[in-house]
C-alpha cells in the first residue's frame, strides 16, 4: 500500500511540476528586464542567456521558490556569471521536489555581443528525473536566445528550449516539450520598463505575459506582472544594497493559490 500511495503522489507531482515549466528557462523567473538593456541582470539571464553579454562583473545568486506552499515541489537555484571580452559565461543548477521524486538540471551558458544592438546566446542543459526505486533518467537539451536593441529605449528578444524534441530517456520516453517565447520592451525612461512576451509550448494554448518594473529609488524597485494559461498574479520588490540584491516576490494561482519565492544576488564590486 505505501508503494502505492507513494507512486500516486509522484505521479501527482510530476503531472504539477510539468504543467508549471520547471526545467524550464522561459518561466523560471517572470521578470521585465528580460528585454531590455538597462534592466538587465544575474535573474534575467534563466529567460534569455543573451542578457550574459550584459553582465558586466562576476555575478552569483540564489533563488528558492515553494510552489503553491507545497514543500514537496519546492525549486531552488543557484546560479553564476563571469563576464569575458564582448560576453559571458553562466553556469545554471536547479532542484526541486523532495527525498521520493527529484527533478534536477544543470546548465552551461555563453552569450556574446555582435555589434552595439544585438546579442546571441546558447545554453546546454542535463535533465534528470528520480525516484528512487523505481527509475532514473536524464537527457541533454539545448537552449538558444537572442536580444536585438531597435532604439535606446525599444528592445525585442527571442528564445528557444529544446527544439529538437529530445525525450528523458527511460521505458516510456517522455516527451520534453519545445518552447518557443519572443517578447517586445520599452524603456520609458529610466526609472520604469514596460514589456510584453508570448510564448508557446508544443500541444499547449499560447501563453501571454505583460510586466513592469518601476525603479522608486535607487535601491528600491517594484515589479507587477500578469500572465495568462496559466492565470498567474505576479508581483515583486527588489532592495540593492552595495553589492546585494534581494527580491521577494509572490505569484497568485486562482485555483492553486499563492507561491512565494526569494532571491539573494551578489555582484562583484567595480
Amino acid at each position: 500500500m505505501k508503494k502505492i500511495i507513494a507512486t500516486i503522489v509522484c505521479t501527482l507531482c510530476s503531472a504539477v511540476i510539468c504543467a508549471q515549466l520547471v526545467w524550464l528557462s522561459v518561466d523560471k523567473q517572470p521578470l521585465a528586464g528580460a528585454y531590455s538593456r538597462n534592466y538587465h541582470q544575474l535573474l534575467t539571464t534563466l529567460q534569455n542567456q543573451a542578457a550574459l553579454a550584459y553582465i558586466p562583473v562576476i555575478t552569483a545568486g540564489v533563488r528558492t521558490e515553494r510552489r503553491f506552499m507545497l514543500s514537496a515541489i519546492q525549486q531552488h537555484h543557484v546560479m553564476i556569471a563571469l563576464p569575458v571580452s564582448k560576453g559571458g559565461f553562466g553556469l545554471h543548477l536547479a532542484q526541486s521536489g523532495f527525498s521520493r521524486f527529484r527533478q534536477q538540471s544543470v546548465g552551461f551558458a555563453y552569450g556574446r555581443q555582435l555589434g552595439e544592438r544585438c546579442s546571441v546566446g546558447m545554453q546546454l542543459d542535463y535533465l534528470s528525473k528520480t525516484i528512487p526505486g523505481y527509475f532514473s533518467a536524464g537527457t541533454i537539451v539545448g537552449e538558444l536566445g537572442c536580444l536585438i536593441h531597435l532604439t535606446p529605449a525599444l528592445h525585442v528578444g527571442m528564445h528557444a528550449f529544446n527544439p529538437t524534441g529530445n525525450t528523458l530517456r527511460r521505458l516510456d520516453n517522455e516527451v520534453i516539450p519545445a518552447i518557443y517565447s519572443a517578447g517586445i520592451g520599452y524603456e520609458v525612461s529610466a526609472a520604469f520598463l514596460l514589456s510584453a512576451a508570448v510564448v508557446r509550448e508544443t500541444a499547449t494554448a499560447l501563453l501571454t505575459k505583460v510586466m513592469c518594473e518601476y525603479r522608486m529609488l535607487k535601491t528600491l524597485s517594484l515589479q507587477l506582472g500578469i500572465c495568462t494559461d496559466p492565470q498567474l498574479n505576479i508581483a515583486a520588490i527588489g532592495f540593492t544594497l552595495q553589492q546585494l540584491f534581494v527580491l521577494l516576490a509572490a505569484n497568485y494561482h486562482p485555483q492553486l493559490g499563492i507561491t512565494p519565492s526569494a532571491a539573494v544576488v551578489w555582484a562583484l564590486k567595480k
